[in-house]
């Protein structure tokens, strides 16, 4: 796989799991401020009546005031959020009501006959404060408000209000969150693969190209000077190439030496061996000279073919030296003409000396 996809694949996992953290974090942050908002708005609400409720109650301790069913009416028919009113007095019998057939009914009957939603507000008398229960599967709020005089409770306001206002603007909210995130992951990956494209896929190519590019005659990195890591690859690799030229340079001197010393080698052999008058020619497996008793004429950097000596008449040579490949360490022999005088050819392949074939090629003129 190569870096482009490995790159492609860990940002998407990491932008995928940093959405799902993030849309964990703002669903709760959301749920929590939108649900706070319409708690507060239906406080205000209450709170904004509780001075007149409030003298009303003082007026009439048990008998609801035509002001205050109009009150209680104007928030159930005002507010849509808002699904039912129960007005108590500080004694949790029903001030007010829809149903009027509940009128001072006792908290407990109530309960027992049509039951609140939650123990709210039981929980707003005991605090003296608003309490709010999430009932109806998360879909409502039964909320239960007191009514204070001079610190004591007066009254209850008990309502029961929809979440459907608050889903919706969370729904809303989670919607703008994933397309900013989306929008902000495609601005952030752009810039992202820019810099990986221009500043090391890019850069990471050409050097590639230039290495591809090298060959045994030219080990010369083509690459610009760069001032980062890749620049430092590029450089250890220009110091390798140049340890590489140093060590040819060293296998080609010691080749030097040893086929100098091998010419030597031959040079005595044929001394002792060869009769006078006798020529003998050394020859690898691609048939290039390597050394002759007699003087040639070489032309400098290019390799003396079999073929250069012995021209196209002169076949019996060539075929004999096939012979001598074909059967290793056998002496083969034959006849030909060279330069009007008849000659035995005789044509050995010597032992395999550490992967150097060489093959002894020894033309006889015949007395």
């Amino acid at each position: 796989m190569k870096l482009t996809s490995k790159w492609l694949l860990w940002f998407v996992l990491v932008t995928v799991y940093a959405a799902v953290i993030g849309g964990l974090f703002y669903y709760n942050l959301f749920k929590f401020v939108f649900d706070q908002k319409l708690q507060n708005e239906m406080v205000e609400m209450v709170r904004y009546r509780t001075p007149q409720l409030v003298q009303a109650l003082a007026k009439k301790p048990r008998d609801v005031s035509f002001n205050e069913a109009d009150q209680m009416k104007e928030m159930l028919q005002n507010d849509a959020r808002i699904k039912n009113v129960i007005y108590l007095n500080y004694d949790g019998s029903i001030r007010w009501h829809e149903n009027t057939k509940f009128l001072h009914m006792s908290y407990a009957d109530y309960n027992n006959s049509v039951g609140f939603d939650s123990n709210a507000v039981v929980q707003a008398i005991r605090t003296k404060t608003p309490r709010s229960v999430l009932t109806g599967d998360g879909d409502e709020y039964d909320m239960a408000i007191p009514l204070l005089a001079k610190g004591d409770v007066a009254g209850i306001v008990n309502l029961k209000v929809s979440r459907a206002s608050a889903r919706d603007l969370i729904h809303r909210s989670m919607i703008r969150y994933v397309v900013g995130a989306v929008i902000m992951f495609l601005l952030i990956g752009g810039v992202l693969y820019l810099f990986l494209l221009l500043k090391v896929i890019r850069p990471l190519n050409a050097l590639k190209d230039s290495i591809d590019s090298l060959t045994l005659n030219n080990l010369v990195l083509s690459y610009p000077t760069r001032h980062d890591e890749i620049g430092d690859v590029a450089v250890s690799v220009q110091g390798l190439l140049g340890k590489i030229k140093e060590d040819m340079k060293g296998l080609e001197h010691g080749e030097i030496l040893a086929l100098e010393n091998e010419k030597t080698w031959w040079k005595a052999i044929f001394a002792v061996a060869v009769p006078k008058g006798t020529r003998a020619i050394v020859v690898d497996e691609n048939n290039n000279v390597l050394y002759t008793n007699f003087e040639l004429k070489e032309e400098e950097g290019r390799k003396i073919h079999l073929l250069d000596i012995f021209d196209g008449t002169q076949q019996e040579i060539i075929q004999v030296v096939g012979e001598a490949l074909e059967n290793p360490t056998k002496v083969l022999r034959g006849t030909t003409t060279t330069k009007d005088v008849k000659c035995t050819v005789k044509a050995v392949e010597l032992p395999n000396d550490a992967g150097k074939n060489r093959i002894v090629i020894v033309l006889e003129p015949e007395k």
